[in-house]
Parts: C-alpha cells; structure tokens; sequence
C-alpha cells in the first residue's frame, strides 16, 4: 500500500516534511516517486516556523551564524513540490501567499500572486515574476516579469528568492539523491 503525503495539517507550516518524503523515496521506484511527487522541489530550511502577528503571514526563524556550529538540531527542511495543483486549468505553476496557488508560501513578503514555473521547451524549468512587490531573484540576480523579459531557467541548486524568503530549487533527480544522504 502506497501512502500518499498530505501537506502540513498547520497552514502555517509549508510544505512536506523531509523525513516523510525520504520514506516515499526509499520505498517508491523512481518513476512512482516522481509520478506521486513531482520533479522538482523547492527547499525551505529555518529553525522553526510559528505564528506571527499577523493572520496573513509565517516568521521563519532562521540561525544566526554564530549558532549554526552550536546547534543544528533544530533546523527543520521542509519540501514544497512544484506542480500543477488538481483542478488548475493552466499549465503554470504558481507561487503566492494564497491558497490559490501552486505553491503557496504564507509569508507577508510574498505577493498574492508572486511568480510561476513553466516547463521549458529543453525539459527543465523556467521561472518569472508576476509583477511581485518585492520580487524574485535567481542567484542574485533578479527574475523579470512576463513584459520586461525573458524567463530565467533554473536548475538544481540555485537559491530563489520569492520576496524575503529564500528556497533551494531541485529538480527530482537531485532531490531524491538529496533524500538518500539525508540521515546518514
């Protein structure tokens, strides 16, 4: 029996939790995995999330660097997939604060509508804002909109910024190989 793993019951935690994902991954085929899953993966890592102030938005507690040799035990991964959510009539993939979108990250620097994925015609993956607020950026470089430019291709390891949240794009070979060391 395949078990299917449902996002964080708490809205206020995104997305999967690693170790339930390294299960489906050491227990599925590749193909299963990616059927089930995905093929691409944004990774958010923080010390912890909790209830901010405000209804509309996650903090993120993050290591300062002086703790990051004192404590690593607290440092939580969490996995949200990049995918068509069931019911969207559009081929791409959103990213916002909303429940509306594809991948939602409930975070107040985060526009409603941010940025969305579309798969490139080579295979991979390309990535533009929405005319965000606070904008995307690739690498440390910024993401255009739809009308001042060209689409920015990302691959596995490039760092995305969506507004003041930062996340680890992986394609689905990487992450399985990523899932595989995790633990060891």
């Amino acid at each position: 029996m395949n078990a299917k793993i449902e996002p964080a019951a708490n809205p206020t935690t995104p997305g999967l939790r690693i170790e339930d994902l390294r299960s489906a991954a050491a227990r599925l085929s590749a193909e299963e995995f990616e059927n089930q899953h995905g093929n691409a993966f944004l990774l958010l890592s923080s010390t912890g999330f909790k209830q901010s102030k405000s209804a509309t938005s996650t903090e993120v507690l993050l290591l300062d660097v002086e703790e990051v040799g004192e404590r690593t035990a607290g440092v939580s991964v969490r996995v949200m997939p990049i995918r068509v959510s069931k019911g969207s009539l559009n081929h791409l993939i959103t990213v916002g604060r909303t429940a509306k979108n594809d991948v939602t990250i409930s975070d107040i620097s985060v526009s409603r509508f941010h940025a969305f994925f579309k798969h490139s015609p080579t295979g991979g993956f390309q990535l533009h804002d929405a005319g965000s607020t606070n904008g995307t950026i690739v690498n440390g470089l910024s993401v255009c909109t739809r009308e001042a430019g060209p689409p920015t291709n990302v691959k596995s390891g490039d760092n995305i910024r969506f507004g003041q949240v930062d996340v680890t794009f992986l394609e689905v070979d990487a992450m399985r190989s990523y899932l595989a060391k995790f633990g060891d």
